[in-house]
């Protein structure tokens, strides 16, 4: 074997033990990844919990969320102008941030903290803290 195969190998056996381990633990592994740190361990990654709250009439939403699909980010869309439910969670949340201005969409919650029309580039730096 050459020794880029024999690497190659290796984080496919690394990955192979991370999800049996995540198994035998009791763990959903099916949306985590991982990142090779410099030692060559398998780390996982924690992916945020973003939810945009918008709606599909808007431009700034629809632009918000086709920058999201071609970075390959997940995130869940609740259209708080269709849906009655997700317009009063909405307003239960920004309150509870005490946000005081004016609200315009897309607004975005990110691990529980609430972000009014970000746009993709401080959304960018706020994922990556």
């Amino acid at each position: 074997m050459s020794q880029l195969h024999n690497v190659h190998f290796i984080y496919k056996f690394k990955d192979l033990l991370f999800i049996a381990i995540c198994i035998a633990a009791g763990f959903a592994c099916e949306n985590k990844k991982t990142n090779i740190d410099t030692s060559g361990n398998l780390t996982p990654v924690v992916e945020k919990i973003i939810t945009v709250y918008g709606s599909k009439n808007c431009d700034h939403c629809n632009d918000f969320r086709n920058k999201l699909d071609s970075a390959n980010l997940k995130y869940e869309f609740k259209d708080a102008e269709a849906n009655e439910q997700y317009y009063k969670e909405l307003l239960l949340k920004i309150q509870q941030a005490n946000f005081k201005g004016y609200v315009s969409f897309p607004v975005l919650e990110i691990d529980n903290k609430i972000y009014v029309k970000p746009s993709f580039e401080e959304f960018m730096s706020i994922i990556s803290e």
